[in-house]
C-alpha cells in the first residue's frame, strides 16, 4: 500500500488558513524548500493520516479542516476523504476502486459497504470519531484491511532531534512485549527485538551500513549501563571501534554517529521484517558532514530502490543534499502566505528538464527561484 496523493485544508477563510496541494508520492521522494515553507507541517500531515485511520482524532484538539488520501495497493485504488467543521465530522467518504464504500455526512448517521451481507448497511456514530476508525471488522470490511496496515507501519524519525540516545531500556525489563507502542525513541528496544528475530545477521548488516558511511564499528550489543546523572540501571547500545579497546556507550557517541545508528536499525528491521513501511524523515543529515551526509542519503535510495516494501519520504533544506538527490525524487513546497504548493516531476516535468540546461546545481533551482520564473516565462 502506497500513500499516492494528499489534500489539506484547515481553517478556511481565517487569518490562519493553511492548504497544501500537489502532493504526488512515488515510492522515493525528498521534499525540498526553503525555511518554514512547510516540509516538516507536509510529513505531520501524513503522519495525522495515519493517526485518524488507526486511533480516530486527537481528544481536546478543535479542529476545523479537509484531510484528502489517495493510496494504491497494486490495481486497488482507495480515495479517503474526511472533513471537520470544530472538530465535529461533516463530511465522510472512502472510494474503492471509485465505488463508494463509506459516506456520512453531520450527526455521525452514514452507511458503510458490508462484506458479508453484501450491501450497504446504515450507522450512527459520534460526531468527533471517523468511521474509517470505528470499522476495524475484518469479516464485515475486509477491504479496510489494508489502510489500517498502512497505518500500523508509519514510521516517524526526526533526525535533528535525539533518536533515543537518552533513552535506554530498563534493565528490569526483559520481556520486551510491556512496551506496546514503542516510538523511534526506543532503539534500544528495537535492537533488541530485531537481533531475537534475525540473529546475528542484524548487527552484521548494521556494522556494514555504518562502516559504509565512515563509522568503523566491529561490534555492536546492548550492555548494562548505570546513569551517572540519577544512578538508574539501564540497557544501553553498545560498540566497539576499530583500533580501540574500550567500550563505547550510546551516551558517549557523537550525536550524528548515533542518530545515524539509530535510523538503520529502525529502518532495516522495518525491512527485514518484510512488511510494507512507509518511512518519513525529517531533516535528513541534520549535523552530519558533507561526506556522510551525502552518503546515507544515497545508502537509505538505494535500500528503497532494492526493496519493494518501502515507501521513503524525506525532507530537507540542505543544499548538500538537494544537490545529491535527482530531480525524479523532487517535491518542491512553495509557499505563498498559507497557501503551499508542490511542485515535483509528476505536474512540472518540463520546467525540471529546462534547467538541466542551465548547467546549474540542483540546489540553484531552488534558490534562483527557477519554477516561478519558467511559469511567469510559460
Amino acid at each position: 500500500m502506497i500513500l499516492r496523493n494528499a489534500c489539506y485544508y484547515e481553517f478556511p477563510n481565517t487569518i490562519g488558513h493553511w492548504r497544501l496541494s500537489g502532493l504526488s508520492l512515488d515510492r522515493i521522494n525528498l521534499l525540498v524548500g526553503k525555511n518554514a515553507t512547510g516540509k516538516t507541517r507536509t510529513l505531520n500531515l501524513i503522519d495525522n493520516i495515519g493517526t485518524l485511520i488507526l486511533r480516530g482524532i486527537p481528544a481536546l484538539y478543535p479542529h476545523t479542516g479537509c484531510y484528502y488520501s489517495e493510496f494504491s495497493d497494486n490495481s486497488d485504488i482507495y480515495k479517503y476523504t474526511l472533513e471537520l467543521s470544530s472538530n465535529k465530522i461533516i463530511n465522510e467518504e472512502l472510494l474503492f476502486n471509485k465505488k463508494i464504500m463509506l459516506e456520512r455526512k453531520e450527526n455521525g448517521v452514514g452507511k458503510i459497504y458490508a462484506s458479508k451481507e453484501g450491501k450497504m448497511i446504515d450507522f450512527q456514530i459520534p460526531e468527533g470519531r471517523p468511521a474509517l476508525f470505528s470499522r476495524q471488522d475484518i469479516i464485515q470490511y475486509p477491504y479496510l484491511q489494508k489502510l489500517y496496515e498502512w497505518a500500523e507501519n508509519l514510521r516517524v524519525y526526526h533526525f535533528g532531534e535525539y533518536l533515543g540516545r537518552d533513552k535506554g531500556l530498563s534493565i528490569y525489563i526483559e520481556d520486551t512485549s510491556v512496551i506496546p507502542i514503542p516510538n523511534s525513541e526506543d532503539v534500544v528496544w528495537f535492537f533488541k527485538q530485531a537481533i531475537k528475530q534475525f540473529g546475528n545477521d542484524f548487527e552484521k548488516q548494521i556494522l556494514e551500513k555504518m562502516r559504509m558511511l565512515g563509522y568503523n564499528l566491529t561490534k555492536l550489543w546492548v550492555n548494562p549501563y548505570i546513569s551517572p546523572y540519577n544512578g538508574r540501571a539501564l540497557q544501553v547500545l553498545c560498540a566497539m571501534e576499530d583500533h580501540r579497546d574500550d567500550l563505547l556507550f550510546q551516551t558517549q557517541m557523537s550525536q550524528g554517529m548515533f542518530r545515524t545508528l539509530s535510523l538503520l536499525i529502525q529502518v532495516t528491521n522495518n525491512i527485514m521484517k518484510g512488511v510494507f513501511t512507509t518511512i518519513l524523515i525529517d531533516d535528513i543529515g541534520e549535523g552530519l558532514d558533507f561526506e556522510r551526509s551525502a552518503k546515507l542519503i544515497n545508502l537509505l535510495i538505494e535500500l528503497a530502490e532494492n526493496n519493494d516494501n518501502i515507501q521513503l519520504i524525506m525532507s530537507t533544506n540542505d543544499r548538500f543534499v538537494m544537490n545529491n538527490v535527482p530531480f525524479k525524487y523532487w517535491q518542491l513546497i512553495d509557499r505563498q502566505g498559507g497557501k503551499c504548493t508542490i511542485y515535483n516531476y509528476q505536474n512540472s516535468k518540463e520546467i525540471f528538464d529546462e534547467f538541466k540546461y542551465t548547467g546549474l546545481n540542483n540546489f540553484d533551482f531552488l534558490a534562483t527561484d527557477f519554477i516561478h520564473a519558467e511559469r511567469i516565462k510559460n
